[in-house]
C-alpha cells in the first residue's frame, strides 16, 4: 500500500473505474494519470482484505488476469 502512496506523492493519480468483488478480494480497474505522460493509462489490481485492512495488493496484466486471481483466491 505504501507504493500507491508514493505514486500519489509523485503526482500520479488513480481513479477507480470498475470494481469486481469476490469474498474478501476486490479487483479494481484503475485509470492512471501522471504529469509526465501525454495520455491516460489503465491497470488492474487485486486487493485482499482482512480485518478491514488491505493485506495484499497484486498487479494484473489485464481484466482476465484479475478475474483469474479472484477465482484462485
Amino acid at each position: 500500500m505504501d507504493l500507491l502512496a508514493n505514486h500519489h506523492r509523485a503526482g500520479r493519480r488513480f481513479e477507480a473505474l470498475d470494481l469486481i468483488e469476490e469474498g474478501d478480494r476486490v479487483a479494481v480497474r484503475l485509470g492512471v494519470t501522471d504529469p509526465e505522460w501525454s495520455g491516460r493509462g489503465e491497470t488492474y489490481k487485486v486487493f485482499t482484505f482482512a480485518a478491514d485492512e488491505a493485506v495484499l495488493l497484486e498487479d494484473c496484466v489485464d481484466r482476465d488476469d484479475a478475474l483469474a486471481k479472484l477465482a484462485a483466491g
